[in-house]
């Protein structure tokens, strides 16, 4: 179970890292935003997988 956590965080964390980055850099019209958008998809992949942590407990 704790390594199917994991691999969750980590998809929703890379998939909101590429949604973030594509709103930021359309929205900025910089390369800016990729970096935003890694800071906040990492952010978004630690806070579910500890959701889902929490939830299976």
């Amino acid at each position: 179970m704790k390594n199917k956590n994991i691999i969750i965080g980590l998809i929703i964390g890379i998939a909101m890292a590429f949604l973030w980055s594509v709103c930021f850099v359309n929205i900025l019209k910089s390369v800016a935003g990729i970096c935003i958008g890694i800071c906040l998809g990492i952010s978004f992949g630690v806070a579910f997988s500890l959701i889902f942590k929490d939830k299976n407990k």
